[in-house]
């Protein structure tokens, strides 16, 4: 009886995964993903995640400070699918030739967070993508949500903000500029 009891739970919090991934919005608002992305920042900086995990639980853990705003994102629409990339291919060629020229006001050395991609093939796409422009790039996991994704490092305000342009045409909802991840 406990099985069964057991079985039918199982089924009724799948039943509501479901219903809450269908619920999601598949884009979310830039401006909304933009303070989600940097509330997630907060908390990761404020609450880094046990890289070794505990006996009782070896995979890495991610503290519920840091679990709460990685939540938001996925339910703001923030990450970014593999359909939200499908233009690459057309993109890419389009610009192909494209180099990064410095140009404009003088930054500090900035680097582009593009966003978050769901799955390792995601990430591959991305970054073939971009270092086909001339950008250096790299990816770091985010625990729970994907793959985050960086582009630059840039020192004019120019090449920052054509970057952004293309990240945004590529498929990004909320890229940012941010001083504190070096590539």
């Amino acid at each position: 009886m406990r099985v069964v009891i057991a079985g039918v739970a199982l089924l009724l919090m799948g039943g509501g995964c479901a219903a809450g991934v269908a619920d999601q919005p598949s884009r979310g608002d830039p401006v909304a993903c933009l303070a989600a992305f940097q509330s997630y920042d907060r908390a990761v900086r404020n609450y880094p995640a046990n890289a070794f995990g505990s006996d009782d639980a070896p995979a890495p853990m991610v503290p519920a400070p840091v679990s709460r705003p990685a939540q938001a994102l996925v339910q703001k629409g923030c990450r970014t699918s593999s359909a939200d990339l499908d233009g690459l291919p057309t993109l890419a060629a389009r610009l192909a030739g494209h180099q990064v020229v410095d140009s404009g006001a003088p930054i500090p050395p900035t680097v582009v967070h593009l966003g978050i991609v769901t799955g390792i093939e995601d990430e591959r796409a991305v970054t073939q993508f971009f270092r086909g422009l001339g950008y250096q790039s790299r990816g770091i996991g985010a625990p729970t949500l994907g793959r985050r994704l960086y582009i630059g490092t840039f020192t004019s305000q120019g090449a920052l903000d054509e970057a952004m342009a293309i990240a945004r045409e590529a498929g990004f909802v909320a890229p940012m500029a941010t001083t504190r991840t070096k590539l």
